[in-house]
Formats: structure tokens, sequence, C-alpha cells
């Protein structure tokens, strides 16, 4: 095994080892060369120095994106590299690959900064993989346990837990009555700042907000993805953002807001919702479990530690 830079000639073997290790995630979308291309070569802060892969007898048996890239949430700046591990890919019983790539994204990184240094966290927003790993959540799921063993050897630790829910849609679901008269307005959600516009490319997310006397009280944000058909037979209806003011929440506008978008996500064709949320936001867990959505797997972010495990 050895370790060489990216170059195109290798994306379908990197494409074979990704779906390879993602072939029991329902919610991992299919890579194809020319999704890798769209979502992630296009990208402005796409570096090919810092995409290593790992070769075997001439065939990519793993690989791993390193990056500097901004932030993509709207609550967020724009226009300040952090850098972090986005892609982490290996086989289960190749640990020594694991651990190789994991040290070598590692050295990379810190040739660009020297501190702050993230693996699959959701801290700054999603720039690459949006749309492809989860939905959207560049985290480490514990379905593949694998990818925290590399990472734990290489000093990364646990630092943010959330849960991944998904839902079937069979039909779409019924029409919560909250306790207070609401309108709702639709848009196409309007991007703050470039880093967020280019997280969003080749994708298309909605905003809808919940209005009362003229106010906006609440608002949920989601996507259409299509990616993930190939795998459930449908298109997955993602909510990305979910939120009610405080002095209007536990009057069912939550409730409102999500069945409105399962709604629109079921007539557009979907037949599955996803969504990620904090493991503590117990309000959140109960509006998704009255439209069916049910635990999938813990989502774990990671964070370089300053004194890392020595590899061995």
């Amino acid at each position: 095994m050895h370790l060489i830079a990216y170059g195109r000639q290798h994306l379908e073997g990197m494409c074979a080892a990704y779906n390879a290790q993602a072939a029991g995630e329902p919610h991992i979308a299919p890579l194809t060369p020319d999704l890798f291309r769209q979502f992630v070569e296009a990208k402005s802060h796409f570096d090919p120095a810092g995409l290593c892969l790992a070769l075997d007898g001439g065939d990519v048996i793993g690989w791993i994106h390193a990056c500097v890239a901004p932030s993509s949430e709207p609550w967020q700046q724009g226009d300040v590299g952090v850098p972090r591990i986005r892609m982490l890919v290996y086989p289960p019983d190749r640990p020594e690959v694991g651990v190789a790539l994991v040290r070598e994204g590692t050295a990379w990184l810190s040739q660009q900064a020297s501190d702050g240094i993230e693996a699959l966290h959701y801290s700054h927003g999603y720039p690459f993989y949006r749309g492809l790993w989860m939905g959207g959540e560049p985290m480490n799921p514990t379905s593949l346990p694998h990818l925290h063993t590399a990472l734990e050897c290489g000093g990364y630790k646990a630092d943010v837990e959330s849960v991944f829910m998904v839902g079937h849609l069979e039909s779409p679901p019924e029409t919560p009555a909250p306790s207070l008269t609401i309108e709702f307005e639709e848009a196409p959600t309007q991007m703050a700042h470039a880093g967020m516009r280019e997280s969003w490319a080749g994708l298309m997310p909605m905003t809808i907000r919940a209005m009362h006397r003229g106010a906006s009280i609440g608002e949920v944000g989601w996507v259409l993805l299509s990616q993930v058909a190939p795998k459930l037979g449908a298109p997955c209806a993602n909510i990305w953002s979910l939120g009610v003011r405080e002095e209007h929440r536990r009057k069912g506008v939550a409730s409102a807001l999500v069945s409105r978008v399962l709604s629109q996500a079921y007539h557009s064709g979907s037949r599955f919702g996803s969504v990620g949320t904090q493991l503590w936001n117990e309000p959140a867990h109960r509006t998704y479990a009255r439209f069916s959505f049910r635990p999938h797997c813990l989502m774990i972010g990671r964070k370089l530690s300053p004194q890392p495990h020595p590899a061995g």
C-alpha cells in the first residue's frame, strides 16, 4: 500500500471505494465521477493537494479529503477558512490504511493552520458534501465505526453528537392545528454569503416561514434530495433547519411547519424524510416523532486533540 496525491484518472476507483464503504447506508448517495466533479471538485476552495489516495496493486482502496474552506451557514462568517477533514474512505478490515490516511491528512492540514482542525464536524457547515453524505451531515455515523477508529487513533476526539432521524412518507401527513392562526410564506432560501451559496450549488433549498399578524414566528429549511433515489427508490426530503421564536413555542408551530414540508415533498415525489438534530433537543425529537421519524444512527463530529495517540 502506498499513498499518492489526487488525480482525475483515479476517480472511478475513488467512487468504487466510497460506494463499497457506504453500501449499507441508504441515506448516503451513490457517488459517481460526475457527482464528485459537481459537488466537490467544482468548489472554489477545493485543493487537490489535500486529497490523498491509498493504492494497493494500482487499485484505490481508500482516500481522505482534507481542506481549508469557509463556513457555509447563514449565521457564520463566510470568508474565514477552517481546516478540516471532510471525507475518509477505507476498508473496515484494513485499519492500517485508515490510520495512514488520517496521518497524511493531518500533516497536510497542520501546514495550513496550527490549531482548530476538525474531522467530519458540523460546526462550520457543509462546503463540499451537502446532498451526498447523509443528506448534508458531514459527521461520522456510528454505523461506520471503522472511521471513528482511524480518527481516534489519529488524535481526533469526539466533540459533538447529534441524532440522524429518518421517516417513510406513505401518504401526505395530516395537517395539525396550531393554537394560533398562522399563514405560510415559501421561497427559495436566501443565501447570506458566498460560502453559503457555493455550499448549496446544484441543490434547490427552500425556506417556509410561519407568519402571525404579519411577523415571522418560525421557519423551516428543507431540500429535496434526488441523489439518494437510486438507493431509497424515491427522493428524500431533508430538513436542514427548524426554529420557532421562544414566545411562540409549544403552540404547534413547529409541527405545522414540518407538516407543510412533508406534504410538499410528498407531492413532489418524495417518499422519505431525514433530519439531524442535537441529542439534547427533546422538543425537536417529539415533533419529528409525531411524523413517524425514528432514530437511525448517531452522528459524531471530532476535533484534533493537542496530544494525539501515538500510531502503532
